[in-house]
């Protein structure tokens, strides 16, 4: 036998099956397995039983009684598909089955009607009115109550839209019901379903629901002629039809469809209203818990960004090296949580050093780890008694398979020979180092190929020059030389070449301080787009 499920009020629906003496008591006390605070119901009001599989129910001497389809009960009544019983101002719908039907969207289903009414979303929530529907008045408010709290509670979106489906069944005795959640990718996904007899799939029109969702629109058709329907609605015997979108502050983010067949009368314009407005309502819950499930990821996202970044500083050098003779010192500022700038130096065993800036394309957590990896490739070769283009070359090749042929890396790589002040350099597609010697104008230290994995397997070349006592080398990435203040007008090399000038005498630590601080001036307050890491090699 076909189980039967009740469709309670502002609660989940209640599938009547199990042995034979399963019983469910309805009241006021808490003590029963469904309990309504409501003042017409006794405190032990009602029960169903199972017997022989049919659920009956019995009134247990309630004050006010107990009725189906608006006749009082006076002994244990079987009970059927498409009753409603009525215990004090609770209705309960009786139905078929123990889940809803599916929704079908198709193109060669029609809906039409030449007394169907359209109204914008505006005019259709005013459709209703107390003064023209007084008859549900109370059961409309009490409903419109119990949905608002449900608003403020953390409960899942799927709940509330259940809920709202079984207000409207009880206000509007549809025969079927349904409402469909919009998903990211644009698909309309079946949350619940209604009908009060069978498991025909409910049919709508692809042209028609395509429509509503993008005029955002309310549409109620009132009756449907023999040459205005199609052949799956005439034997379905749908008279009349409601179809609104859930929509919230202009975005449309599900779809409400009701129906209905004789003997119930059309749907008017107050059925309309009361439809858009408690769709109205779920769209407000909707949009609440999508904030909510977007805040949640924000916080996910931000914490495991900082735990990257954590990470990540930890692949940064720390206290520079105590070079005789030298000073170093690097700095990294990232624009965002995870940065894709690196710079490092790492000791060679034939006594000179591995000093390397870098700058990933593009800015977030791919090229941080695109970045890790250079770090990573780095330590291994560091080591390696190779020259500064032999390196570019293998690491150009080896980044190169680990990106999706979008990303590339600008690397100024170079060997420092502490006995004799010669450094060998090979600047992979970077800006130009700043070269400042003692009584000489700056030199620009530019590219001698393409960023590494551009292209892998294309040479590189090298330069070299002597860093004599108060000689400075100075490497950057452009998040300083495109630091921009609020009319956009950036800082530009020919300023960082001015200020590195004015200032090539004073301690590395100093000068990093005193160019961050006019970087902060220039930009007034506007957020820095990008990374910002400076390296400084001075011989004392």
């Amino acid at each position: 036998m076909t189980p039967l499920t009740l469709l309670l009020p502002g609660r989940p629906p209640l599938l009547l099956r199990g042995e034979d003496g399963r019983a469910w008591h309805f009241g006021r006390s808490h003590e029963n397995e469904v309990v309504f605070l409501d003042g017409g119901l006794s405190r032990r009001h009602a029960r169903i039983v199972l017997q022989d599989g049919t659920p009956c129910l019995e009134d247990l001497g309630s004050r006010n009684g107990t009725f189906v389809n608006d006749e009082p009960i006076q002994a244990p009544r079987a009970l059927q598909g498409g009753e409603e019983i009525r215990m004090g101002s609770v209705r309960i719908r009786v139905t078929q089955g123990s889940r809803g039907p599916e929704v079908r969207i198709q193109a060669q289903d029609q809906i039409d009607s030449q007394q169907s009414l359209v109204l914008s979303l505006d005019q259709a929530r005013k459709a209703w009115t107390p003064a023209q529907d007084r008859d549900r008045t109370g059961a409309v408010i009490r409903a419109l109550q119990e949905l608002s709290l449900e608003l403020i509670k953390d409960a899942p979106a799927d709940a509330l839209l259940t809920q709202v489906l079984d207000q409207l069944w009880t206000l509007l005795s549809p025969w079927r019901a349904a409402i469909l959640m919009k998903e990211a990718s644009g698909e309309l996904r079946l949350v619940v379903s209604r009908a009060n007899e069978g498991q025909a799939p409910i049919l709508l029109s692809r042209s028609l629901v395509e429509s509503a969702l993008e005029r955002k629109e309310a549409v109620l058709f009132r009756e449907f002629g023999l040459d205005m329907a199609s052949p799956s609605i005439l034997l379905s015997g749908i008279t009349t039809a409601i179809l609104t979108p859930l929509e919230y502050e202009g975005t449309v983010l599900g779809l409400l469809y009701l129906d209905a067949r004789p003997p119930r009368g059309s749907f008017n314009e107050q059925d309309l209203g009361l439809a858009t407005t408690f769709a109205h309502l779920a769209s407000a819950k909707l949009e609440q818990v999508r904030l909510r499930e977007a805040e949640l990821s924000r916080r996910k996202l931000d914490h495991e960004l900082d735990l990257a970044r954590r990470i990540q500083q930890g692949l940064l050098p720390g206290f520079p090296p105590e070079i005789p003779g030298y000073q170093l010192y690097g700095t990294n500022l990232p624009s965002r949580q995870v940065s894709g700038d690196l710079f490092g130096w790492w000791p060679r065993g034939d006594g000179r050093w591995l000093i390397a800036l870098a700058d990933v394309s593009g800015k977030g957590l791919g090229p941080g780890l695109l970045m890790a990896s250079l770090a990573a490739f780095l330590e291994a070769w560091a080591g390696r008694d190779v020259s500064t283009e032999t390196l570019a070359f293998h690491l150009s090749k080896a980044l190169a398979r680990h990106t999706d042929g979008r990303r590339f890396v600008t690397a100024f790589l170079a060997l420092l020979d502490p006995a004799t002040g010669l450094v060998t350099y090979t600047n992979a597609g970077h800006n130009p180092g700043f070269l400042l010697l003692p009584g000489e104008p700056c030199r620009e230290l530019e590219s001698q190929g393409l960023p590494l994995a551009m292209l892998p397997g294309q040479g590189y070349g090298s330069g070299t020059f002597l860093l004599p006592p108060g000689g400075l080398l100075a490497l950057y990435t452009d998040g300083i030389t495109e630091a921009a203040d609020p009319k956009d007008e950036e800082y530009t090399p020919e300023r960082l070449k001015a200020f590195l000038m004015a200032r090539a005498a004073a301690p590395v630590e100093a000068l990093d301080a005193e160019l961050m601080a006019e970087l902060e001036a220039h930009a007034q307050g506007t957020p820095f787009a990008d990374d910002r890491t400076l390296l400084l090699l001075r011989r004392s």
